[in-house]
């Protein structure tokens, strides 16, 4: 194959490497970076946690307060992943009493008026905590422009899966990831 050929499979490569979303830098088996955030919608919040803030270790991790048999870690923006909310509510209302938390990280930024309505336009029932300057986002390794991310975190806060399905088929897809993990509850 001539130089040129060569330089523009590289070059397509390259262009394919850099369109496609960065995975976390968190590796499938190992310990979720622990975090604690506000909640968005503090009524959500404090149903689960009685507090207005919602901490990972609460769920899982060494001695957790509130065990969980899973936690979905929903990473968005407004702007990318809105659209799967109304989806992840429904799975909370699924698989709350079988052992599953979902909190959706918002990175969002600038005033919380507009997002604190919107979210309570939504009427979600599972917690939005605000990652506003993309602190803890940063902590697990993702950039911005691979929002929306779905995470799954096994019992004892490992990460189970990772994956960015379409918000059409975004509770298929995670329900058939926490089938495992709630079995026999």
């Amino acid at each position: 194959m001539p130089l040129r050929g060569v330089l523009m499979v590289l070059a397509a490569l390259l262009s394919a490497a850099l369109a496609a979303p960065a995975l976390p830098s968190v590796d499938l088996g190992e310990p979720a970076p622990m975090f604690m955030l506000p909640a968005v919608n503090e009524d959500a919040a404090v149903r689960l946690t009685a507090r207005p803030q919602v901490e990972l270790g609460d769920f899982v991790g060494v001695s957790p307060r509130l065990p969980a048999k899973a936690v979905v870690l929903y990473f968005f923006d407004r702007s990318r992943g809105g659209d799967g909310l109304g989806q992840l509510d429904r799975l909370h209302r699924q698989y709350s009493n079988k052992g599953v938390v979902l909190v959706g990280i918002s990175s969002d930024q600038g005033e919380l008026g507009p997002l604190a309505a919107w979210v309570g336009k939504e009427k979600l029932q599972f917690p939005i905590v605000r990652d506003e300057f993309g602190v803890v986002r940063s902590r697990y390794g993702i950039p911005e422009s691979s929002l929306p991310l779905t995470l799954i975190l096994d019992g004892e806060g490992r990460l189970f899966a990772v994956g960015q399905p379409p918000a059409a088929e975004l509770d298929a897809a995670v329900a058939g990831e926490l089938l495992p993990l709630v079995k026999g509850r």
